[in-house]
C-alpha cells in the first residue's frame, strides 16, 4: 500500500514532507493557476516528497484537457490522474476516451473514476450515475475495452460512500479487480466534512465510520494501490504551527493500518515456531474463524483458571506458564484477548517475545 496526503488550502508541502509522507496529491487545478508548487527541504533532510498523481474533475473533462493531464503527469512523473465524479452527468469518460483511446494507450498512465454524488451540503446528497460500484464498473471494463488494455481503475472515496450511506466493505469486495485507490476522509453522514479517519463517532464512541473493517476488507483483496487522505477539511481549520503534527497523526495511521495488512506474513506465518495464542475467549473463536484453517495454533493459554485442561475451538488451553515449556527460540506467541495492555506487561514479566491480533481488523 503506497500512501499519501492530497494537497489543499492551507496545507504546506513542507508539512507533509516533514510529517513522514513520501507522496502528495495535487489537485490539476493548482497546476493551472500556476507551475508545480515546490517546498524547502530542511537542512541534511535526504528525503524528496515525490507527486502521486493529479486529481480533476469529471465534469471538467475534455480531451483535449486529457492529453494536457497526460502530458503533465508524465511531465512530472506522476502515476495516475483521479477524476473525481461529484455533481457530475453519466457518460462523459466515455466519450473522452472513445477519442481519446490510443494515445492514453501510449502515455499508459492509469486513469481511476471515483464513486460521487450530487448535491451539496445545504440541499444534501443524492446518487448520481457514480454513485454505484456496478456502473463504475461497467465504464472500467468499457473504457479498458476501448484501449485494449487495462487503463481505468477505481477509486473508492470513504467520505461520498458516507454520504449516501453506502457500506464502504461490500463496495471494495464487489471492485477488487478494479480498485487502484482509497480516498480516506471522514465525516459524519450528512456534510462533506472531510476529516481525518477516525473523527466521528455517535453513542458512547462507536466510530460511524468503520475504520477497521474497511483496512481488514482491503487486506481480504491483498489491496496494494494508493492510500490518499483528502482531509481539506481538517486543515482548512488548522493553524499553520500544527499542520506537520496533524500529518504526523496520519503518518501514524499508516503505520497502524500496514501493520495489519504484513500482520499475516509477519507474525503468523513462522512454520518453524509453535504458535501459542494467550487467551481463550471470544478472540479465539473468531481467529479460529478467520486464520485458524491456514494459521491453526499449538495451544492456548488463558489466567481463567476455569478453561484450563478444557478446548477451545478443538484447541487445547493450557495454564500461562506452559509457555515457559517451549524454549524461546521455538515459539510465536500471540496475545489473543481484548486486555492486550495488561497481557503484554504479563508476558513481558515471565521475559516471553510477543505480538498482538487485533480482530477488529479481521472479523
Amino acid at each position: 500500500m503506497l500512501a499519501g496526503v492530497q494537497l489543499s488550502d492551507g496545507l504546506k508541502l513542507e508539512a507533509i514532507a516533514d510529517g513522514g509522507f513520501s507522496y502528495a496529491e495535487i489537485p490539476y487545478e493548482i497546476i493551472e493557476k500556476n507551475e508545480l508548487p515546490t517546498y524547502k527541504k530542511k537542512e541534511g533532510d535526504s528525503r524528496v516528497l515525490k507527486l502521486s498523481g493529479f486529481s480533476y474533475p469529471l465534469a471538467k473533462l475534455t480531451p483535449d484537457k486529457m492529453y494536457e493531464l497526460l502530458e503533465n503527469c508524465r511531465k512530472y512523473q506522476g502515476n495516475y490522474i483521479v477524476l473525481d465524479t461529484m455533481n457530475c452527468e453519466a457518460g462523459i469518460l466515455e466519450n473522452v476516451v472513445e477519442e481519446c483511446s490510443m494515445m492514453m494507450t501510449d502515455y499508459r498512465i492509469p486513469v481511476f473514476i471515483e464513486n460521487g454524488c450530487n448535491g451539496s451540503d445545504e440541499t444534501g446528497y443524492l446518487n448520481n450515475a457514480y454513485s454505484d460500484i456496478s456502473s463504475l464498473k461497467s465504464i472500467a471494463e468499457y473504457c479498458n475495452r476501448l484501449c485494449d488494455t487495462a487503463i481505468v481503475g477505481i477509486s473508492i472515496n470513504v467520505g461520498y460512500s458516507n454520504l449516501l450511506a453506502k457500506n464502504v466493505r461490500s463496495q471494495i469486495d464487489q471492485c477488487s479487480e478494479y480498485l487502484c485507490m482509497i480516498h480516506a476522509n471522514d465525516n459524519g453522514g450528512v456534510y462533506n466534512e472531510k476529516q481525518m479517519p477516525f473523527t466521528f463517532t455517535r453513542g458512547r464512541g462507536n466510530l460511524i465510520t468503520d475504520w477497521y473493517h474497511i483496512i481488514g476488507a482491503l487486506i481480504k483483496i491483498e489491496f496494494s494501490g494508493w492510500m490518499i487522505f483528502d482531509n481539506s477539511g481538517t486543515f482548512a481549520r488548522v493553524p499553520e504551527v500544527l499542520q506537520t503534527q496533524y500529518v504526523r497523526m496520519l503518518h501514524a495511521i499508516v503505520k497502524e493500518w500496514q501493520g495489519q495488512f504484513t500482520f499475516v506474513e509477519r507474525v503468523l506465518n513462522k512454520p518453524d515456531k509453535k504458535l501459542i495464542l494467550f487467551g481463550a475467549g471470544q478472540m479465539l473463536w473468531d481467529y479460529m474463524d478467520t486464520l485458524g484453517d491456514k494459521f491453526p495454533p499449538y495451544f492456548a493459554v488463558d489466567n481463567g483458571k476455569m478453561r484450563w485442561g478444557t478446548k477451545v475451538y478443538g484447541v487445547d488451553v493450557k495454564a500461562p506458564s506452559a509457555i515457559l515449556d517451549v524454549p524461546a527460540q521455538e515459539r510465536n506467541v500471540v496475545i489473543c484477548c481484548m486486555y492486550y495492555d495488561a497481557i503484554s506487561a504479563q508476558l513481558k514479566a515471565m521475559g516471553v517475545e510477543h505480538s498482538e491480533f487485533q480482530d477488529r481488523y479481521f472479523v
